[in-house]
């Protein structure tokens, strides 16, 4: 969808600069309007757009991105006065009658305020912009109970000889990467996935912004395909949180037949986790050489992969524990040490199971949490679940995972993204949060 938005735009952009270089002015708008608003809702806009100043208008576009039903207007401006390369954004919604605009957005332009652009689609309003040449950015906004929020972000950009595209869905969490060969338009590389994000423990995760990764992909399912059901069958939550030692990850599992883990010798559902260390700063430089001097993309010899397996005892008298942990790395000792500070607990539910899980950092070499100020840090991780149904048929087992998922390449990982505390994953705007600030400001607060 985002590709289809940002071809269509490039194209009504060749097309545009051919015949214009300064825009439309209100009143050349305001026709192209009438269609869509009756005079008064278009009066609303006309007072809420720079007043006092010459402003010249580059894109617009209408349609419904509150999901209420009614028409709302996304408009590109580019103010004279201004000398920076800047178009603003403004985000008109019908809220009681009026049109009201909820938000403004700064861009930066290369050339003409024409790469700037907006279009509604699907109850989302993309907006397009040129980061230099090649290189394209979309961001999908939807408005929500008086909140505009960043649902979806697409990047598209040369490198040598290929084409990189990158899709971050921050509602579902799933993700996905490409490498193409431009010239011939050629797929040479592709992945998606789940990423899971860490926020500090105690962080209060406000409504917008995901705090859990749901999974019930049919092509995620690593194995057993054929013998999985659907949802009911088995499908999960993944949350995760992180302190000054710890990893912590909620695993909710939804199974119809759960299978105990009375005896080791037995076949029983369990949990595998896999995380992959290693700083990913040069992953897409290093994709792109290997696909140019091999034709695939392989993995060097893996180092920083961390696998542990747990248990889930029979939620009793045997308590969940972690079976097996393992590491591609040669462990000091002092990380020796701290794998036994590794705990895991299990819990029944109405509908499946729950996994608590806990690992001390000091165990990946960190004496503290890897994050930074204004930074996202992110790990490889992928979550697995192993769901037997039959102990005597071990054969016919099940597993869903949180991407596409091969041990030996780092690239099939899904993602675990540490947080800091100055950061969200994703973007929100609550139109009513300046209002509420004054309102606790004069209380005294």
């Amino acid at each position: 969808m985002k590709k289809i938005v940002l071809y269509i735009f490039i194209t009504l952009l060749s097309a545009f600069v051919s015949y214009s270089q300064g825009g439309m002015r209100f009143p050349e708008l305001e026709k192209k309007l009438e269609p869509y608003f009756v005079e008064d809702l278009i009066e609303d806009i006309k007072k809420q757009l720079p007043q006092g100043s010459d402003y010249s208008i580059w894109g617009w576009d209408v349609g419904d991105f509150s999901g209420d039903g009614f028409t709302d207007l996304a408009l590109s401006i580019k103010i004279s006065a201004e000398k920076k390369r800047t178009s603003h954004v403004y985000f008109f919604v019908d809220i009681d009658g009026y049109l009201t605009k909820i938000n403004e957005i700064l861009n930066d332009y290369v050339e003409l305020p024409l790469e700037i652009g907006v279009s509604i689609r699907n109850n989302t309003c993309f907006v397009t912009s040129k980061i230099q040449q090649y290189n394209w950015l979309i961001k999908g906004y939807t408005f929500r109970n008086g909140t505009l929020i960043l649902q979806d972000e697409f990047i598209t950009k040369r490198i040598k000889d290929y084409t990189h595209e990158t899709y971050e869905n921050f509602s579902s969490l799933k993700n996905s990467e490409k490498y193409i060969k431009t010239i011939k338009n050629e797929n040479r590389f592709a992945t998606d996935y789940l990423s899971i994000p860490c926020y500090q423990r105690g962080r209060n995760i406000y409504e917008g912004y995901a705090s859990q990764v749901y999974d019930n992909y049919t092509s995620y399912v690593i194995k057993g395909a054929y013998y999985w059901n659907g949802d009911d069958d088995c499908s999960f939550w993944v949350s995760s949180a992180y302190d000054k030692e710890y990893i912590y990850m909620t695993i909710k599992v939804k199974d119809d037949k759960v299978i105990y883990d009375y005896y080791d010798f037995v076949p029983a559902d369990n949990v595998e986790i896999w995380l992959d260390i290693k700083p990913s700063e040069d992953d897409e430089k290093d994709i792109v050489e290997s696909l140019q001097s091999k034709n695939d993309v392989k993995n060097e010899e893996e180092k920083g992969i961390f696998n542990f397996k747990i248990s889930l005892g029979d939620f009793h008298e045997k308590k969940a524990f972690i079976r097996e942990v393992s590491s591609s790395d040669k462990l000091y000792k002092f990380q020796k040490e701290a794998s036994a500070w590794i705990k895991a607990s299990s819990s029944l539910n109405n509908d499946g199971y729950i996994i608590k899980f806990r690992i001390p950092l000091l165990l990946f070499g960190f004496d503290g949490p890897p994050v930074e100020e204004k930074k996202l840090t992110k790990f490889g991780c992928t979550v697995i679940i192993h769901d037997i149904d039959n102990t005597y048929r071990p054969e016919e087992e099940t597993q869903i995972a949180t991407s596409k998922f091969n041990s030996n390449e780092s690239t099939t990982y899904g993602s675990l993204i540490l947080i800091p505390q100055d950061l969200w994953y994703g973007e929100m705007t609550n139109i009513y949060r300046d209002d509420i600030l004054r309102y606790l400001t004069e209380l005294g607060f």
